[in-house]
């Protein structure tokens, strides 16, 4: 089933927000820690910034999230190999990482936010297909990695949804943003992805923040999702 799009926002402009980092971008990154610091609002203090300092890379999640630190190298994609990385799991309160394993199931947004570097025979291999491809998992477990491009070109794919893609080309960064749907099988709710992926040439560092729910929830929690990636900040050279 394809939920009509009102249902779900699309974004424009929040790419902008990425700023440009430099060759220190990498240094101490797998030893960083998760950072918090609290931003005040109305009333106290409404929202926290998730940090990593060495990567001078921040973005805001709501007070009532939590930031749980998880095992980088657990948590490599399909796509990439990746060593030493730094990541964390957000997610409104009482929703632990295991939850990541069945996205269906969850009753609220489900983040998750990794940086690292990519060895240099992945990295020779990495082109910008590689940084916006969506994988599919039919029902007998075989992965299709469908190109975002051909499923907006076609708008008749009865799997995926595109809501919205974005290209990141500034300063060494590439990548891209992505909002699509995917769905789960003619019994289950389909699940809704805004991520953004990206590498950083000069050093080979790869960055992804990704934020899943079931399509009605992401509409529920579409304000505090916006908010996430348009405070995302990459940056060296910002005040």
């Amino acid at each position: 089933m394809i939920y009509p799009p009102h249902l779900l926002h699309t974004y424009a402009g929040a790419v902008a927000a990425v700023r440009r980092p430099t060759a220190f971008v990498c240094r101490a990154v797998a030893l960083a820690t998760v950072t918090i610091l609290f931003v005040s609002g109305c009333g106290g203090a409404s929202s926290h910034y998730v940090v990593n300092k060495p990567a001078q890379t921040y973005f805001k999640v709501p007070k009532a999230w939590d930031v749980t630190q998880i095992n980088g190298d657990a948590f490599t994609t399909r796509e990439f190999l990746i060593h030493n990385a730094w990541a964390v799991f957000f997610a409104p309160a009482g929703l632990e990482p295991d939850a990541l394993s069945d996205l269906v199931k969850s009753p609220a947004p489900l983040g998750v936010a990794l940086i690292g570097q990519i060895e240099q025979g992945e990295y020779d291999t990495l082109d910008d297909l590689s940084l916006r491809v969506i994988p599919y998992t039919d029902d007998t477990g075989q992965t299709t990695y469908l190109d975002p491009i051909d499923v907006l070109n076609r708008q008749d794919d009865d799997i995926v949804r595109i809501y919205g893609l974005q290209t990141i080309d500034r300063d060494g960064l590439r990548g891209y943003r992505l909002r699509y749907q995917i769905s789960t099988g003619p019994d289950t709710p389909p699940i809704v992805y805004d991520q953004t992926k990206m590498i950083y040439d000069a050093t080979h560092t790869y960055y992804l923040f990704r934020v899943t729910c079931q399509v009605q929830c992401f509409s529920d929690y579409s304000h505090d999702i916006d908010t996430i990636f348009n405070s995302l900040r990459v940056r060296r050279d910002q005040p």
